[in-house]
């Protein structure tokens, strides 16, 4: 095949190179303004130090509040003693006057121990915003919002978090395997279980 001839060919190979890379490029654009988040309120930066203190006291809330997981061992197997665990991924940090919002994804477990076996039972993965209040050189957690049409819906998980936010709490919503790996990697070393223990759900009759 001569220069010439051959230039067609080239000229076309490229033309749908461009046109893929072009594809690749616009796509994934689209998609995220589709879930870019809408809340008004600046994303501020915390120091490590700070972050660790919001994550512990949205950790220690979170694991009271087991009527927003549901509990089954609770009320089924008792005498396991089950607790809950929860990991947080904390997307963001936002200011309201005086409050500090917290937008995150929580992945929450019901776990108890039997023998050398890791029990589950009611577990979620919740995209969250919490409202937190300074008061005495302390933080509480004085409001929860999470997402009205569940976790991997992006109507109102595009009200809670910012334009950058959202995109990322629909991800870690989506996929939550590390996640609850995180939860039950705590769950095996506070009951004392190797890290390769098993992890079992009961059946009740």
């Amino acid at each position: 095949m001569t220069l010439s001839s051959r230039r067609p060919v080239l000229w076309a190979m490229i033309a749908v190179v461009l046109a893929i890379a072009g594809t690749v490029w616009v796509v994934p654009r689209l998609f995220a303004s589709d879930v870019a988040g809408t809340a008004p309120e600046e994303v501020i930066s915390v120091n490590p130090g700070m972050r660790a203190t919001l994550l512990e006291v949205a950790d220690r809330y979170l694991e009271k509040d087991s009527d927003r997981v549901g509990v089954v061992l609770a009320s089924e197997r008792p005498e396991l003693n089950p607790k809950m665990f929860c990991h947080e991924e904390l997307i963001e940090v936002r200011r309201r006057d005086h409050q500090l919002l917290l937008g995150l994804v929580a992945g929450c477990e019901e776990l108890a121990r039997s023998g050398n076996v890791l029990i589950e039972g009611g577990g979620a993965i919740l995209p969250l915003l919490l409202t937190v209040q300074p008061a005495d050189g302390r933080f509480s957690v004085v409001h929860v919002q999470e997402s009205e049409d569940g976790a991997l819906y992006s109507s109102s998980i595009r009200k809670m978090f910012s334009p950058d936010g959202a995109p990322r709490a629909l991800e870690l919503s989506g996929d939550g395997r590390e996640t609850s790996e995180a939860v039950r990697e705590e769950a095996r070393w506070v009951f004392g279980l190797p890290l390769d223990a098993p992890v079992t759900i009961p059946t009740f009759s």
